[in-house]
């Protein structure tokens, strides 16, 4: 990486206080926001343990503004235990103390791993890995071997997407419920991978690992209340090769939330509710794959045509077409016709617009 665009993305992200320090030039880091989580973190730190950790964990200690009066103690107990060296794998532990947060867990995952970043030159950077993780995420056995031997086998590699399967919901219903979210997760992905899409991976927050370098080249994690980890994984897959970890697996709970808008939580409170979630029509993926095998060479098919009209590919694609070295046109393409396009154009053919309210709102 170049020094100047590595001191570039530190001098406009400037790193926080971190206790105690993070070793100047550690290779990898384990990064989890926790918020409100005194219950479900020592788990996670436990299964670390047991994982053979021998990281940094930085833990991103945060409560959004206006939080309730339990959501700051809970930060303060938090902080007090980490102190008094009360958590499993103590020795490995740093925390940043970071109350008031506007922009939910994107900001505070972005806090920590911005922290690691400092810590690195351009040269190092190429090198090290950061593990995202959630405070509720409990890792199996196998989550570092498995990771470090994607690392070795796939050198080219800079997004590494860790399988997640979520452990057993608290109540039968909860069962049922995760279990077909994970399945609608799971057939999106395979119909995407079928239609040929370079966005064809789980973008969980919990589930990933992202070497220094493709972190700082994509512009770092993104600030948001929903989505970051979708956004961040797309800007990162447009820089680097992203691969998955066979073997490393990561165990989120399975709970009900509202905090963010869409993802996990509000997809279990849908279907509990015994409303469906939006599937996608297999003549959706079907118009996809043939529209990314002609494009951006050939001719798109004729029901694509409203939706590139819409989004006014063809005057912004001579101005591409005109930067982009000879060769490089599908790769050119591919970032014009990203993660987020690609979202909006089956829910386009499916409806008739750009899709669902997730997809209206996912809008960087």
């Amino acid at each position: 990486m170049k020094a100047n665009d590595f001191q570039k993305y530190l001098r406009r992200n400037p790193a926080v206080p971190v206790f105690p320090p993070l070793p100047e030039g550690v290779s990898r880091c384990v990064v989890i926001p926790a918020c409100d989580e005194l219950e479900t973190l020592p788990e996670t730190l436990a299964s670390l343990v047991k994982a053979g950790n021998r990281n940094p964990v930085l833990i991103v200690i945060n409560y959004p503004a206006g939080a309730p009066a339990a959501a700051e103690e809970s930060a303060v107990e938090l902080q007090r235990r980490l102190e008094a060296g009360m958590f499993p794998g103590a020795e490995q532990l740093h925390w940043i103390y970071a109350p008031d947060l506007s922009d939910g867990v994107g900001e505070a995952r972005k806090l920590g791993m911005d922290c690691f970043a400092a810590v690195h030159t351009a040269e190092s950077a190429e090198s090290a890995w950061i593990f995202s993780l959630d405070a509720d995420s409990p890792v199996t056995a196998e989550y570092f071997e498995g990771c470090e031997r994607c690392f070795a086998e796939h050198a080219e590699c800079g997004v590494l997407i860790v399988p997640v399967r979520h452990r057993r919901g608290a109540t039968p219903e909860l069962e049922i419920a995760i279990r077909r979210y994970e399945r609608y997760l799971r057939r999106h992905v395979e119909k995407l991978r079928y239609a040929g899409s370079p966005y064809a991976f789980q973008t969980i927050g919990s589930g990933f690992a992202v070497r220094l370098e493709s972190y700082l080249r994509s512009g770092g994690m993104r600030k948001r209340r929903g989505g970051e980890d979708f956004y961040f994984l797309q800007a990162a897959a447009k820089v680097t090769q992203v691969q998955t970890a066979p073997g490393a697996w990561v165990n989120p709970s399975a709970r009900v939330s509202e905090r963010v808008p869409f993802g996990t939580g509000p997809a279990l409170a849908k279907l509990l509710r015994g409303e469906a979630l939006p599937e996608i029509s297999d003549h959706a993926f079907e118009l996809l794959r043939r529209l990314l095998e002609e494009m951006p060479a050939g001719e798109p098919p004729a029901e694509a045509l409203p939706f590139l009209e819409r989004e006014k590919f063809y005057s912004t694609w001579e101005r591409i077409r005109k930067n982009t070295p000879p060769g490089k046109e599908q790769a050119a393409f591919h970032c014009w016709f990203d993660g987020l396009k690609t979202l909006r154009f089956l829910h386009f053919i499916d409806s008739g617009t750009s899709g669902c309210a997730e997809a209206e709102s996912m809008k960087e």
